[in-house]
């Protein structure tokens, strides 16, 4: 078969494609689930072409000429719940050119009886797609059956059929991502050394955090070998000239980043790296090996800076370690990188204005404020259903593309307070002289420049889109259009519906 995936604009819906300017210094990043995927497929004797709308800015129109000039069987896309406009946009796409449409990614865990509504959505990919759209594509190129196929989705005599998630257990085995398909020269980090590219050593997070979606699928960890992870970093330096990798793993526990650095340093390889991580999953001799090795930069999910609101928020850390181990990466010569929520369910002035308080005294190297946003089927989310500030039902009339009530701030005001954290945060006198200690070229001051816009459009984008995309989309293309009472608690296929083979049992290194 010959295969077309998109990665499409977040919301190509209602025009928020950047001018090529600010696209430029915004930054863009390899796809890396699509990357794998595409890899995944031509392993399997597919044809396959990679399309990034974002890296290249394009148009629809030349997005759909693409997918033309390839004589393009089957179109693949990936989605998240709230910047589904953009993918249904690209299944569209596809349609229009005749093709066969299939859509994955986390927001078909949740709602893929509502997305397979749409008549230019044919199938659906649950859990982990590399196997599941390789088997898909094989029946389709001999005309065989693919009911019951674990990971599919798809509709038969009106209902929507789901097969069980798929969870690869041999990571080693997947072939590394076809980067060779995407405009590697395209893609650069605000923050990072250029040329930069994607990767990830592991899947999976036992962990629960108020804010998160994750499927039971999800929360299984399961790592890569070390010698695999660094055979794709001798790759990618060989083939793209790479002096980044910014790893995409949830977190990194001790025993994998022990093994991580041991490879690297035992094989001579010289490359820098950042990774996210937790503040109880390092130790100082840990973070002085992980500095020998190369790694520039961690990303700490600090979240907030009330005690309190730390164990509403389900991070299981308390303010002492948080501070503990920011001076630990500091002395070890590790950059930070932090994240904040401002505004969750029950905080108050005080609780915002000690995060704020929190953050000034880490003083990472970065740090981003964030709204807090009800993510269907998370803690928060129910939080906010009990407090009246979203329906029930608001995810799934979304998804459907009927109206629906904009979703009301966890907290009133959040959006100023957001505002006010960064003020206070970047515009300390202090703050002003230490970024001007770290200018010493010109480059340096196109980076903080640069990191200073792509932060502050990623804040408008991440606190403000929602505000935008309670409209009605293409409600009409629906076969049918499934009914909603807003009283009613929907039935809807959640994670739950979709088995994985084996239990999850949480690691010892997760307590």
């Amino acid at each position: 078969m010959r295969v077309t995936l998109i990665r499409y604009h977040d919301l190509g819906n209602i025009n928020t494609r950047l001018p090529a300017s600010l696209n430029k210094r915004q930054g863009a990043l390899p796809p890396l689930g699509l990357g794998y995927i595409a890899s995944s497929l031509r392993a399997g004797g597919h044809d396959v072409q990679m399309i990034d709308a974002i890296a290249e800015n394009l148009t629809r129109q030349e997005v759909k000429q693409r997918v033309l000039d390839f004589e393009t069987q089957v179109v693949g896309v990936t989605a998240m719940t709230p910047t589904f406009r953009g993918a249904q946009e690209a299944a569209q796409i596809g349609k229009e050119a005749g093709c066969i449409t299939v859509m994955g990614g986390v927001h078909m865990a949740l709602f893929a009886r509502e997305t397979l509504t749409y008549d230019y959505i044919d199938f659906g990919v649950i859990g982990e797609g590399e196997e599941t759209m390789v088997k898909l594509c094989d029946a389709l190129e001999k005309g065989e059956s693919y009911e019951h196929m674990p990971g599919l989705a798809y509709m038969k005599d009106g209902e929507v059929v789901l097969g069980p998630a798929v969870l690869i257990q041999d990571l080693d085995a997947l072939p590394f991502p076809a980067f060779d398909l995407l405009p590697m020269d395209k893609y650069s980090s605000i923050i990072g050394l250029n040329p930069v590219t994607t990767m990830m050593g592991s899947r999976g997070c036992p962990y629960l955090c108020g804010f998160c979606f994750k499927t039971p699928s999800d929360r299984k960890y399961r790592r890569r070998s070390a010698k695999n992870i660094v055979d794709e970093i001798v790759h990618v330096k060989e083939t793209y000239g790479v002096r980044e990798v910014m790893f995409y793993d949830d977190l990194m526990p001790p025993n994998y980043i022990q093994e991580l650095c041991d490879e690297i340093l035992s094989r001579g390889v010289k490359i820098a790296w950042e990774v996210p991580q937790r503040v109880n999953l390092v130790t100082p001799d840990l973070l002085r090996l992980m500095h020998k090795a190369g790694c520039r930069m961690l990303r700490y999910g600090v979240e907030q800076g009330d005690e309190a609101m730390m164990q509403i928020v389900e991070k299981r850390i308390t303010k002492d370690q948080v501070r503990k181990v920011f001076k630990w990466t500091k002395q070890a010569g590790i950059h930070t990188f932090a994240y904040f929520i401002i505004g969750y369910v029950g905080e108050t002035p005080e609780t915002m204005t000690a995060t704020i308080e929190l953050a000034k005294d880490l003083d990472p190297r970065y740090v981003m404020f964030t709204k807090a946003t009800p993510l269907p089927d998370t803690p928060l989310f129910e939080e906010a259903v009990q407090a009246g500030l979203i329906q029930r039902d608001y995810w799934r009339r979304f998804v459907l593309g009927q109206r629906t009530e904009p979703i009301q701030p966890c907290v009133p005001d959040a959006k100023k307070w957001v505002e006010k954290a960064y003020r206070e945060f970047y515009f300390r006198p202090l703050r002003i002289l230490k970024q001007l200690w770290y200018i010493r070229r010109w480059a340096d001051f196109k980076k903080s420049w640069n990191a200073f816009l792509g932060l502050l459009f990623f804040r408008m984008t991440d606190n403000e889109v929602l505000e935008k995309v309670s409209t009605s989309v293409d409600a009409d293309k629906a076969k049918p259009p499934v009914e909603s009472n807003p009283e009613v608690e929907p039935t809807l296929p959640s994670a739950t519906s979709h088995p994985v083979a084996e239990e999850i049992e949480e690691p010892d290194w997760a307590t």
